[in-house]
């Protein structure tokens, strides 16, 4: 599988993906937007191949926070990364790494976990 990053709430009509794009195509990592008829569609799936969205069904809650999957990056390539959009200005507080535990959970549900685990992570004792 070939290095990419599946975007979720970061289109081209938003600054931060404008600016997380212009980061992406500078490191000529392959962005690809997923909208809400791929929550239902997993993860692996999605990485892999381009998911059409006849998969299952789209969860009863759509996430409103944008989120970014990044996808065969190798640790070298993903701390460039993520350097180069620190550089830039570019915030994304809720993004995760394909494993090979969450590649079969779909991408509303890992969406979800992420979020909880980040609000857990950030909350004020």
């Amino acid at each position: 599988m070939r290095a990419k990053v599946l975007l979720y709430r970061l289109g081209e009509e938003t600054e931060t993906g404008r600016a997380l794009r212009a980061v992406l195509r500078e490191r000529s990592i392959p962005a690809l937007t997923v909208d809400e008829s791929l929550l239902g569609e997993t993860v692996g799936r999605l990485a892999s191949a381009n998911a059409n969205g006849g998969g299952a069904p789209p969860p009863d809650t759509v996430p409103e926070t944008p989120f970014m999957l990044l996808c065969a990056l190798g640790d070298r390539q993903l701390d460039r990364l993520l350097a180069d959009m620190r550089r830039a200005g570019v915030s994304v507080p809720y993004k995760a790494v394909l494993t090979d535990t969450n590649r079969s959970w779909t991408l509303g549900a890992l969406i979800a976990e992420v979020v909880r685990e980040h609000e857990l992570m950030t909350r004020q004792s």
